[in-house]
Parts: structure tokens; sequence; C-alpha cells
């Protein structure tokens, strides 16, 4: 659950690009959570982190979240 919030952050974002203290601080989340499950998104390939330490969604990313039920997760679950 806490994984699908973290793409809707990152996708919902003004900018594209999301520190981990931007993502913990828009879920009310510890940082220390959130890196972990930024690096099990990342695993996927779901997300990547830049040089400078910010996080984005990746096509593949960006494909999940809008994929069929059985493949991804409904945005209308993520508001």
């Amino acid at each position: 659950m806490l994984m699908e919030a973290i793409l809707g952050k990152l996708l919902e974002a003004p900018e594209p690009l999301l520190n981990v203290t931007g993502i913990a601080n828009r879920l009310n989340a510890d940082q220390h959570i959130i890196r972990h499950h930024l690096h099990l998104l990342g695993d996927k390939g779901w997300v990547a982190e830049s040089e400078s330490g910010f996080w984005r969604l990746t096509n593949a990313g960006h494909d999940y979240l809008e994929g069929t039920p059985e493949q991804g997760i409904s945005l209308k679950s993520l508001g």
C-alpha cells in the first residue's frame, strides 16, 4: 500500500522529481521507510534515482499506473 502511495505522490507532484524528504512529508511517513520502499520500487524498475538524490517515475512506472486492473493499480485509489 505504501509503495502505491509513493507512486501516486510522484505522479501527482507538480515537479517531475522529488527527494525522500519531499515524499515523506507528503505522506507523513518516516524518511527511512520511504527510502526503503523507493529502493524496492527501483528494483521493479518503476522509479529511478538521479545522482542528486531525487526520484522520478520511469516509463515502466507510468505504464504500471496506467495499466489494466490486473497489471496495475487504479489511479482513483491513489486520490
